[in-house]
């Protein structure tokens, strides 16, 4: 079924197209008092569709660091469309109490109940639950505010923005909406920065101009661009309904994370790019193991001081500095940890190495499971590894098609996987933007049932007694798919 086949398809596309726009033109033109009116509309746009606010949320997640000012008050237009989404959905149970109350609760409780005890969701929610407990008691206390903040858009909107599309899952285009937000967003993010570059912008760093454009970094681009370029490659790659359209946002996307020069972006991309190789044919595989060595080269020659400077005091050398100063820090606080955003707060005064004094404000340890443990303790760090070899057991598997899943729940695995791949080297995690974007692909790839994995293009997995635990409600890893892509 095509994704504006309803009229409240077409309305969640214009609600998130409007939502978005409204609140990028107040960015834009700096309207002051007036940026209020810009709110009010996004909020009347959500009551009128949530899933379409929902989806703008998804779309804004690249412009978080270009938050609106709200009488001096700084929100993002994700934060704000995300309240939209929160806010139409409660005006609709309001609306809907009105008629009959007491049908209308229980319906209510058990569509929350069965919200709640989707694995996704509950994880988020154990997770968040978690970060709350040690942000009450951080490291550092003189910093709560900040590890407050942290928890706010990394562990409790997540967590919301999961609930709300457990919520609106019976909406069968739903997750094809999500993804292709997901996309849209990426490729407006990209063509900012790309345009960037072309008028004489960007970052210089080490002899090369790298492109940053909505973002204050270079690696904060290619952080969440490279995850939409595997998504976008593994959707387009194995469902031809959605190539015509995919294919101008993806290659946008790439450039752009060829313009960032960030080797772990390009490893990122060229995890995801094997995983699709794996069934095609033995040209198209050699067609693109060449293209991905021509822009290796090309990005040699381009930056060859970058590219190469690894670990002769390079940015490997200060990975390894970095990580040996987090392992340090772990072994001094093994079981609770730190608390969220409060890795900076212990690393500087006390576990810099002097190699990496120049380094010494990074806020993170480029390392996604020293990251959970530090910020979350032990029980985020297993949190990590499982989630991890979750991923990779189910990509395997799907790669080997032993097991049922749709095109675009393949798409999300190959997406989480590629993230895991770049986060072996650098955040993967721990800000708004990527932290929504890991949520939203886990929901993807693991917190669809088989009725919305069928409207997607792919086999209905039908529920077995060897599958009814919620460890493999998680992930149907038991069912046999014998069908091709």
């Amino acid at each position: 079924m095509s994704l504006l086949a309803t009229v409240d398809a077409r309305r969640a596309v214009a609600v998130a197209a409007a939502s978005s726009a409204a609140l990028a033109l107040a960015n834009v033109a700096d309207l002051g008092p007036l940026s209020a009116l810009a709110v009010a509309v996004v909020i009347v746009l959500g009551c009128l569709s949530p899933v379409g606010a929902l989806a703008g949320a998804i779309v804004t997640l690249p412009y978080f660091y270009q938050p609106l000012n709200l009488a001096g008050q700084h929100l993002a237009a994700s934060d704000l469309l995300l309240l939209a989404a929160a806010v139409g959905t409660a005006s609709r149970l309001v609306a809907g109490s009105a008629r009959s109350v007491q049908a209308h609760r229980l319906s209510v409780f058990a569509q929350l109940a069965e919200v709640v005890r989707t694995p996704v969701v509950l994880t988020a929610i154990a997770l968040a639950l978690l970060g709350g407990v040690l942000v009450v008691f951080p490291y550092d206390a003189a910093h709560r505010a900040e590890s407050l903040r942290e928890w706010r858009w990394t562990l409790a909107e997540p967590a919301l923005l999961l609930g709300l599309l457990a919520w609106h899952r019976r909406e069968g285009w739903l997750p094809a909406l999500a993804a292709g937000a997901l996309i849209a967003g990426g490729s407006v993010a990209s063509l900012h920065a790309l345009a960037d570059l072309a008028f004489g912008g960007g970052v210089s760093v080490g002899g090369v101009t790298r492109i940053a454009g909505p973002y204050p970094h270079p690696n904060a681009l290619a952080l969440m661009t490279a995850r939409i370029v595997a998504l976008a490659l593994g959707w387009a790659a194995f469902d031809p309904r959605v190539r015509r359209w995919i294919w101008p946002l993806l290659v946008s996307c790439a450039l752009a994370v060829a313009a960032t020069f960030s080797r772990g972006a390009m490893l990122g991309s060229a995890v995801a790019l094997g995983l699709v190789l794996i069934n095609a044919s033995a040209n198209v595989r050699l067609a693109g193991a060449v293209s991905a060595g021509l822009a290796l080269l090309v990005a040699t020659i381009a930056a060859r001081d970058r590219m190469l400077d690894g670990f002769d005091g390079g940015s490997g050398s200060l990975r390894l500095d970095i990580w040996s100063s987090a392992l340090e820090m772990i072994g001094d606080r093994p079981f609770l940890g730190y608390g969220p955003d409060q890795f900076l707060y212990a690393y500087l005064p006390r576990y810099v190495a002097p190699s990496s004094w120049g380094e010494r404000f990074t806020a993170h340890s480029h390392n996604f499971v020293l990251d959970f443990w530090i910020r979350l303790g032990i029980i985020g760090a297993a949190f990590a590894v499982v989630a991890a070899v979750l991923v990779v057991r189910a990509t395997a598997l799907r790669m080997q098609e032993s097991v049922g899943r749709s095109r675009l729940q393949t798409a999300a695995l190959i997406a989480l996987t590629a993230a895991f791949a770049h986060g072996l080297v650098d955040n993967a995690y721990f800000s708004h933007d990527l932290a929504m974007s890991s949520w939203l692909l886990a929901w993807l790839a693991f917190g669809l049932g088989s009725q919305q994995a069928g409207s997607l293009g792919g086999v209905d997995v039908a529920r077995t007694g060897v599958g009814r635990g919620r460890l493999h409600r998680f992930a149907s890893l038991r069912q046999p798919d014998r069908r091709r892509l």
